[in-house]
């Protein structure tokens, strides 16, 4: 097991490195600083057809971390409505924006098409943004039909937590 794990943090370096890269990352619950140095000291020729399907297969391991991640969220959220343990869901929302902030891994890589990266950083953004603001709103929403001051509580110190870091 170890020896698999040393495999998977060697820099990679070829297209089937990646693809090994990217299935590791999918399969995954985290993305360790480890992972994103071997990342980030990885190389490839980002010319042509391969780097099209390259760029493909980021996206698609992008998406799919980040839908995992999502669905982790809701589950734990409805647990912790439904068994009104309302003062865990901030760390709940914080445990997701550092989870969200990790899947930025890609803007790290060097090689990468700088249209390329922005375009993807850009969706991830703008579509998380959506999903925190969405989901707070719905809790928004219960709060004032069920008055719960715990509830209300919670939104406070969310709503003052960011998704992602301010430009500066």
């Amino acid at each position: 097991m170890e020896a698999e794990r040393e495999k998977t943090l060697t820099a990679p370096t070829t297209y089937e490195d990646w693809l090994k890269c990217f299935d590791a990352l999918k399969s995954g619950s985290f993305v360790d600083s480890s992972m994103v140095t071997a990342i980030v000291r990885g190389s490839f020729v980002n010319e042509g057809y391969i780097a099209i399907r390259f760029n493909e297969k980021l996206a698609d391991t992008v998406n799919e971390m980040l839908n995992k991640r999502i669905a982790r969220f809701l589950k734990d959220l409805n647990m912790l409505i439904s068994f009104n343990e309302l003062a865990d869901i901030v760390p709940l929302f914080v445990r997701l924006r550092n989870e969200v902030r990790k899947c930025l891994f890609f803007t790290d890589i060097p090689f990468l098409d700088p249209n390329v990266r922005d375009e993807l950083e850009k969706s991830v953004k703008v579509q998380m943004g959506k999903f925190w603001n969405e989901t707070v709103m719905f809790l928004q929403k219960q709060t004032f039909a069920y008055c719960n001051a715990d509830l209300e509580d919670s939104l406070f110190l969310i709503c003052r937590m960011s998704l992602f870091a301010q430009a500066v």
